[in-house]
């Protein structure tokens, strides 16, 4: 399945809007749209998550990429996982760098 991108800046932090699947072939386009950030200078990165039907470990390696180009007090959210991928994000012990929640208005 094809992965499609969305970057918006906003007034206090930005968003990545992804629909589809983050696996080996379309992880390096994240990969890509991350690193055309300017992650050392963000305080909150937005993912949006709602639409992404399967996360791979390609995945999960960019999202942690970005956690790690990003100042230490920044904050990873990610929007609106799957039951699934959150379970994955838990059990792999990567909630500890970023955080999950259901919806924008939890942030």
């Amino acid at each position: 399945m094809q992965l499609t991108i969305e970057s918006i800046s906003k007034d206090d932090y930005h968003l990545i809007s992804l629909t589809g699947d983050v696996d080996t072939k379309t992880a390096p386009s994240l990969m890509e749209a991350l690193t055309g950030l300017e992650l050392a200078g963000l305080s909150e990165l937005r993912i949006e998550m709602a639409s992404v039907g399967f996360l791979s470990s390609a995945g999960l390696r960019a999202l942690l990429f970005a956690k790690q180009k990003m100042p230490h007090a920044s904050r990873l959210i990610l929007v609106g996982t799957s039951d699934e991928i959150a379970d994955v994000i838990n059990k792999t012990g990567l909630s500890q760098a970023m955080s999950l929640v259901a919806s924008h208005d939890e942030v």
